[in-house]
């Protein structure tokens, strides 16, 4: 049941595309809204147009600054996702008893379509997408958001069957009674370590997905990360695993996935039928799998959205073949799990473009997968300085300024049957917009390469 927001005062902490829409919300349920964001200037389209003032159902802006008065002064706050929390005063809003709530949290109390929440360090778009896909197979209105692009205050209002949402880490540390019928943990791995304190905190904020469920709810979880699998689950666990038999769930035998969900084993499809390559793909299917069995779709509404699927953009995305050299667009493998999964599905050479902005990575782990598989090491942006003592006994690694001539320096040492991949283990926004935006810098200059 949605709280009644009407004649509230809040104030949204953030103008990103999750804290526009949260904010356009509130004004349709009539609070009065203040949106303030410290770095932005300029009004984002989907709130032109409301009506500013400061009574119920209006929106005024502060642009520029954070005000502490306003804050506290305030019924409820809604922070964005890029805000870290510890930037609000705290301590002065729990004595005021003040709640600060996220957008997903937010929206979630309108909703009563039963929710589906996905999250984890890698692979978490591509199974939200899956999911989306083989339900709407089935014949069902899914709204398909959150992390992912949509936000979730976009699906308010409308009459879904299932709610589809990818949650972060960031989203998952706001929530307070955010209670999914089915939650995925597919797994973690260490990421966001310049915002959290250590990997276990980082962790916990991905447990908290699970916090408000009950015995009549799902977990859905991979039985090969062990590290991912929190101790206080409410409901019984399904698993999905490459490597072993579930009591229930899905799993891999001999290129074959099969689901064991309902009692005896039934399988879905063959390997071979996925257009999407990878160990990585391969649990994100199954847990995609595993997740809309537990909705009600059928094995051959599975095994058709499976089959169709071709990936999403910046994701091991094979952007063209040049005099005989592969390049692709990883860009969305921004922490050292992501690069050593996809390195992992190559048998040939790959010339390796990485750096960027650090998350306070440990990029040790990445050593082994670098040395056995990348022929040489093409360095950008902030954390090139650290990724090279990583690798000073790598025989061939190199620093450029710009994807420009990352791309070049990598066609130069690329031969027939080498991979170019652009995987960068780091966040992007020391020298691009984002990781999309990279990506199309990396497919503009590989598109540019003479043939």
């Amino acid at each position: 049941m949605a709280t009644s927001f009407r004649g509230k005062k809040g104030v949204v902490v953030g103008m990103g595309e999750s804290g526009a829409a949260a904010a356009a919300l509130l004004v349709r349920e009539g609070a009065a809204v203040l949106v303030t964001d410290d770095r932005r200037k300029e009004i984002p389209a989907a709130l032109r147009g409301l009506t500013e003032g400061e009574g119920p159902g209006t929106i005024r802006f502060r642009l520029g600054d954070r005000p502490t008065e306003e804050l506290l002064s305030a019924d409820f706050i809604v922070i964005s996702p890029g805000v870290p929390r510890e930037t609000l005063p705290l301590q002065a809003l729990q004595i005021r008893k003040i709640p600060i709530l996220g957008e997903i949290e937010l929206a979630s109390t309108f909703l009563t379509a039963p929710i589906i929440a996905i999250t984890g360090t890698n692979g978490k778009s591509t199974v939200t997408t899956l999911v989306g896909e083989i339900l709407k197979e089935g014949g069902w209105k899914v709204f398909v958001g959150g992390n992912l692009g949509t936000p979730l205050s976009e699906a308010v209002s409308k009459v879904w069957d299932f709610v589809v949402v990818e949650v972060s880490s960031f989203q998952l540390e706001t929530i307070r009674t955010f209670r999914p019928r089915i939650a995925a943990l597919l797994n973690v791995t260490p990421d966001h370590l310049d915002r959290y304190p250590d990997f276990q905190s980082y962790r916990e904020a991905k447990w908290r997905i699970f916090e408000n469920q009950s015995e009549g709810d799902h977990a859905v979880l991979n039985q090969d990360d062990p590290g991912a699998l929190p101790s206080f689950l409410k409901p019984e666990g399904v698993f999905f695993s490459r490597g072993s038999v579930p009591r229930r769930g899905v799993y891999l035998r001999e290129g074959e996935i099969l689901s064991n969900l309902w009692g005896e084993p039934q399988p879905i499809l063959r390997l071979e039928a996925l257009k999407i390559k990878g160990s990585h793909n391969v649990e994100n299917a199954m847990a995609a799998a595993a997740i809309t069995l537990l909705c009600g779709s059928s094995v051959e509404q599975i095994a058709q959205a499976l089959t169709r699927f071709k990936g999403l953009p910046h994701r091991m995305e094979t952007v063209r073949e040049v005099r005989g050299v592969k390049y692709i667009d990883d860009s969305k493998g921004t922490n050292v799990g992501a690069v050593i999964k996809s390195l992992e599905g190559f048998t040939v050479p790959v010339v390796l473009i990485a750096g960027g902005k650090d998350k306070g990575s440990d990029f040790g782990p990445l050593r082994d997968s670098v040395l056995k598989k990348v022929k040489r090491l093409i360095l950008l942006g902030e954390a090139q300085e650290k990724l090279a003592r990583c690798f000073l006994d790598h025989p061939a690694v190199e620093r450029v300024d710009s994807m420009e001539q990352a791309v070049a320096r990598a066609a130069a040492a690329a031969t027939p049957g080498d991979v170019v991949l652009l995987s960068p283990a780091c966040a992007s926004f020391d020298l691009f917009r984002d990781y999309r935006h990279r990506g199309e810098v990396f497919k503009k200059e590989v598109e540019g390469l003479s043939a």
